[in-house]
């Protein structure tokens, strides 16, 4: 076979294309021409001497179909020309899979980002829905344009036309216009994710190839519908990894305005250990001690079991005591390792006893009686007349 005649029937496939979007202005028939004359082009090399019109229609489609599908990737409306009788049965389930490969590779990707370094084995989910996806459409181009007649695709075709046509339509158009933006900010986020979840490692390195093929991805998935596969992921991703990093950042900063220049404890700091002794001495077992405000005064304890099964926090004392021998084992020791003697307590004088009055003073409502006076003369002796 000739490489004129091959050629030939190339132009001859083309030409059938180009009369099916025939409906079309002149841009936009170039545009889809340009993207698929090369792929033709391409699917014909690869042939080889396999190559003939049969082959060709085998791999792609009829022209007709191939248009047809090329016009719906490319958001444009469908022919009025009927192109079911030359329609060869579809691969739905194909179809499908690429579908809902899609939806799940761009979730999974949403929550690898939101997942930060936690998210890293979705990123296995990612890549293998993604590059399965990735290489089903390639090799078989004309899956796009069936996936677009999906219901499950016009479903969600019809939720997007009615929140474009809806109250927010305006809020929408204005978010449209940032895509260029949003673009390069994705490719950045990507390139963090690799930080995020791998530091400077291996994974850091695939992240920045990821980045490359999303800031591709955005432009070329307006005029070639399978890119999609790329930019609708790597959006998502993006979107996780801006969320994860704006919930890092933000409370802590909200932690650190709102921190009090001072504050009380809520429970005063407690030994490991308490012991308490009665007024006699006697150590007192089984105590449960609590504030002034009836609130227990717990602190943690840990015994000899390190699988936490030993581990309580109660506000009962005394607790016992941990000990390793020589060969370190651990063990658990009860009572009191001391004795105490309690001071004993000094009564004070009783307030009912009045206290003495100074010596130098006098009280005006007592009288002295003075002392009997005592004559020096000699008594009276009665004489006789």
């Amino acid at each position: 076979m000739s490489s004129t005649h091959t050629r030939a029937e190339v132009q001859e496939y083309l030409d059938r294309m180009r009369a099916a979007l025939a409906d079309l202005p002149d841009v936009e028939i170039s545009e889809i021409m340009d993207d698929a004359g090369g792929h033709v082009v391409e699917v014909a090399d690869e042939l080889g001497d396999d190559f003939s019109a049969a082959a060709l229609t085998a791999r792609l489609g009829t022209p007709e179909v191939y248009a047809h599908e090329l016009r719906v990737a490319a958001g444009y409306p469908p022919s009025n020309r009927s192109v079911v009788a030359q329609t060869p049965p579809k691969p739905v389930f194909a179809a499908r899979f690429a579908f809902w490969a899609l939806v799940a590779g761009t979730a999974a990707a949403f929550g690898m980002g939101i997942g930060g370094s936690s998210g890293f084995p979705l990123a296995l989910l990612v890549g293998v829905f993604v590059v399965w996806s990735i290489v089903l459409l390639h090799r078989k181009p004309e899956l796009i344009g069936q996936v677009g007649e999906l219901p499950e695709t016009a479903a969600l075709k019809q939720a997007i036309d009615q929140a474009e046509e809806g109250p927010a339509s305006k809020a929408i158009a204005y978010l449209k216009s940032l895509q260029p933006a949003w673009w390069l900010a994705r490719a950045v986020l990507v390139a963090v994710s690799g930080l995020i979840i791998d530091g400077f490692g291996v994974f850091f390195l695939v992240a920045l190839a990821l980045a490359g093929l999303a800031l591709l991805s955005g432009p070329r998935a307006k005029t070639d519908r399978r890119w999609l596969w790329v930019s609708l992921p790597a959006g998502a991703l993006a979107a996780g990894v801006l969320l994860y990093v704006l919930g890092a950042v933000i409370p802590n900063a909200t932690y650190r305005d709102n921190y009090p220049t001072s504050y009380a404890p809520t429970f005063p700091s407690l030994p490991s250990n308490v012991y308490v002794f009665d007024k006699d001495g006697k150590a007192l077992t089984d105590v449960y001690l609590y504030d002034d405000e009836g609130k227990p005064l717990e602190s943690p304890f840990y015994g000899c079991e390190h699988d936490g099964s030993r581990y309580r926090e109660d506000n009962r004392y005394p607790r016992p005591r941990v000990d390793y021998d020589d060969r370190g084992e651990c063990r658990e020791i009860g009572g009191v390792p001391f004795a105490v003697s309690i001071p004993t307590v000094v009564q004070s004088p009783s307030a009912s006893t009045a206290p003495s009055a100074p010596s130098g003073s006098v009280d005006p409502s007592s009288s002295v009686t003075p002392p009997a006076s005592v004559s020096s003369a000699p008594p009276t002796v009665p004489t006789s007349k």
